[in-house]
């Protein structure tokens, strides 16, 4: 009996550890880290059968408590979506992340393996390093993987910025057509490469009131001049906002 307790409480504590570790990747941005940690979590619970009640109601409080935090968070649902869970649904909320997971590995996959992303960054002009070092800095953009990303770029500044460009360029092509809505997903993901760049801001400021997102457009070109008090631009566009809002 001791020795079932003993690992009862040992398999509970692994995965409360586990869910610590979801948070702090969520909350380093490291989306895609902790959303296959948290599959692993939800596989370990529904498969658990020597685990006490008690432990089994602090751990479901846990997953519940967590699967909130995905839901509200905008850093995820920019990357991966609006997101709903139910408490102690964990079964759906599983197979919904296995799925998440599927689709973002095929997206990345399709910018991976297309001609004409490969023609925008002059793919074919980089040597055979530097051309892992993009792809693998492309991974981690579209798995919102900023803070690998973040260390990635400051030791090749230089591809950061190739990777930076070919997002930014992305969004304004799709503006330019009128799909604004990819055009914010493109930005969006520029800023996960640049996060203090109050051109991506505005940018994003300009999109969102195309689309008539006034609010959004505000607190965008808000924060571009928080990162640089003195961008005219900036401040022109501001005014502009807030004389339509008025």
């Amino acid at each position: 009996m001791e020795t079932m307790v003993y690992r009862s409480s040992s398999i509970a504590g692994d995965m409360i550890h586990k869910i610590e570790e979801c948070k702090k990747n969520l909350n380093q941005g490291n989306l895609f880290s902790s959303i296959v940690l948290f599959r692993d979590v939800l596989d370990s619970y529904m498969n658990a059968h020597d685990i006490k009640k008690a432990d089994k109601a602090r751990l479901a409080s846990a997953i519940n408590h967590f699967q909130r935090q995905l839901t509200i968070s905008q850093f995820f649902n920019d990357i991966y979506g609006k997101v709903y869970f139910r408490d102690g649904d964990f079964s759906t909320s599983y197979d919904f992340i296995c799925q998440l997971i599927s689709i973002k590995e095929d997206e990345i996959a399709d910018v991976l393996l297309n001609a004409d992303v490969a023609r925008k960054l002059n793919f074919e002009s980089l040597g055979d390093d530097e051309q892992k070092t993009v792809k693998l800095m492309i991974s981690l953009v579209e798995r919102g993987e900023s803070s690998n990303l973040h260390e990635l770029v400051e030791n090749h500044d230089n591809l950061g910025s190739l990777i930076l460009n070919y997002y930014n360029d992305a969004g304004i092509d799709h503006r330019k057509s009128g799909d604004i809505t990819k055009a914010i997903i493109e930005y969006k993901k520029a800023l996960i490469i640049s996060p203090k760049d109050e051109n991506l801001y505005y940018n994003l400021a300009r999109a969102y009131i195309e689309i008539g997102q006034k609010k959004n457009a505000k607190a965008s070109i808000e924060q571009a001049l928080r990162i640089n008090p003195d961008f005219i631009e900036g401040v022109k566009l501001l005014k502009h906002i807030n004389e339509e809002s008025g």
